[in-house]
């Protein structure tokens, strides 16, 4: 079988690497396509690797639509109208979802009254009909036609200008078979909507497969449940060295219990060095906690304003950006997690990293952090889990620190459920990457019945 794998960019991939080698292990060809590398996040080294190490897998770039601008803009004043729909657990990210429209329409869409014409019904479904009237790329389509895969994926397919939209939608045209993945647990809360509606829609459980539903108009019989690719490896994974050998690394006492505290994007948190100051400040004048260490691990889109932290029982690790894309930066971060007495964050994937480790999750919920903890919908999911242990002050968190150190982990069983249930609901010991590559054979083949996978049938939802 010939597939053909959309990715918006290269740093893209690494959420479906599983599921490519795992294709390529079935016999099955692979091209990816992709968006030009532009930001840091985009970087390619996974897939490299991958095409090196497999000879019926192949990369190009993607196709652009030639005559965009127009279509461009309709497509971002949808996605901005998506977030006016009742219910939205995001709405105030219409105003900032605008600013992706082009000028003079930005300006008239950002004021009060263009604002409410986008929050109408009436307004979002006749701006949604121009694209059903407006036919796909030619040269796309010709592509298309000429490489005649038998099934196409794409994903994360409601990014800003997505690319790969312009292939599902010249696929439907051409009545190939069609899938999109989401990408992550927070696509479909904060970024844009589907456009065009795909035979299939991967999502990694039931609580995403609402979000379709609710706020995309994702027919439910074409939504299908395969668990969460990108966190496989996790499940296999085992310290690589001994504790002290770790902590030398880091720099730190190995007798020195620490909590791992994990960045946050800017997008949730543009600054957190004060915030962290304050808890390691806290942390010293508590018995129990003075000689509790923090390892602070930055995200990598925001590393760069940890530079300057000197609080005495703060270590930064590691110092530069680090993308987990590789064998070798992916068993640093489990051998940190796994060392850890704990681990602390805003809002973060990495939380689901942590729970899959089994290592006990804390936030700290204040009303610094309200806009992007319970002001975005996927910090939901956080909460719904009920791994979380929660506090609402420093002092709060040093006592919670304190009796996690001391081996008291309430949330253990919650832990497990959560990750059960949101990462592998086809089964804890069946990789999502197995059955997700099965799911694009059988889509390919126009079925749907594999172990593991399952098509949504009922959903209740709020």
């Amino acid at each position: 079988m010939k597939i053909v794998f959309a990715v918006h960019h290269p740093g893209a991939f690494r959420s479906f690497e599983g599921v490519v080698r795992c294709l390529c292990q079935m016999d099955h060809d692979v091209l990816v396509l992709h968006g030009r590398r532009e930001k840091p996040i985009a970087m390619d080294r996974a897939l490299k690797t991958c095409v090196r190490d497999l000879a019926n897998c192949t990369e190009e770039e993607m196709l652009l639509r030639r005559s965009w601008t127009r279509l461009a803009n309709i497509r971002e004043l949808v996605n901005c109208a998506n977030y006016l729909r009742a219910r939205h657990p995001n709405p105030s990210h219409a105003r900032r979802w605008i600013n992706k429209v082009r000028q003079p329409l930005r300006m008239i869409a950002k004021a009060r009254p263009g604002m409410k014409l986008m929050a109408s019904s009436r307004i979002l479904h006749m701006l949604q009909s121009v694209e059903s009237i407006t036919p796909p790329d030619r040269e796309i389509t010709r592509w298309l036609e000429i490489s005649r895969p038998d099934v196409v994926v794409a994903s994360p397919f409601i990014s800003p200008v997505s690319r790969e939209l312009e292939y599902i939608k010249a696929a439907r045209l051409l009545h190939i078979p069609t899938v999109v993945a989401v990408l992550s647990w927070d696509n479909l809360t904060t970024k844009g909507t589907f456009h065009v509606i795909p035979d299939r829609v991967f999502v990694w459980n039931d609580a995403l497969a609402d979000e379709a539903i609710e706020f995309h108009d994702v027919p439910q019989n074409r939504i299908s449940v395969t668990g969460a690719p990108v966190f496989d490896f996790w499940f296999d994974m085992q310290p690589s060295m001994p504790r002290s050998e770790f902590s030398a690394r880091m720099g730190i006492d190995a007798q020195q219990p620490y909590f791992l505290y994990l960045g946050s994007s800017p997008f949730i948190s543009r600054d957190e060095t004060p915030f962290v100051r304050g808890l390691a400040k806290a942390m010293l004048t508590i018995p129990e906690t003075r000689n509790i260490r923090l390892v602070v691990r930055p995200h990598p889109t925001n590393a760069s304003r940890w530079k300057e932290i000197d609080a005495e029982n703060v270590t930064l690790w590691p110092k530069e950006a680090e993308y987990v894309d590789m064998p070798e930066v992916r068993q640093d971060f489990f051998n940190s997690l796994v060392y850890s007495a704990g681990v602390i964050g805003v809002n973060t994937s990495a939380m689901i990293e942590a729970a899959i480790v089994d290592r006990p999750c804390m936030t700290i919920m204040t009303a610094h952090h309200a806009r992007t903890q319970r002001g975005v919908g996927h910090f939901h999911h956080l909460l719904a889990g009920d791994f979380l242990e929660i506090a609402r002050s420093y002092s709060e968190a040093c006592a919670v620190i304190a009796a996690v150190s001391g081996g008291r982990d309430l949330k253990k069983h919650q832990r497990q459920r959560f990750v059960r249930d949101f990462i592998r609901p086809g089964g804890i010991d069946i990789p999502a990457s197995t059955i997700m590559a099965k799911a694009i054979v059988s889509a390919g083949h126009g079925g749907d019945s594999i172990q593991g996978f399952r098509p949504i049938t009922c959903l209740n939802y709020q």
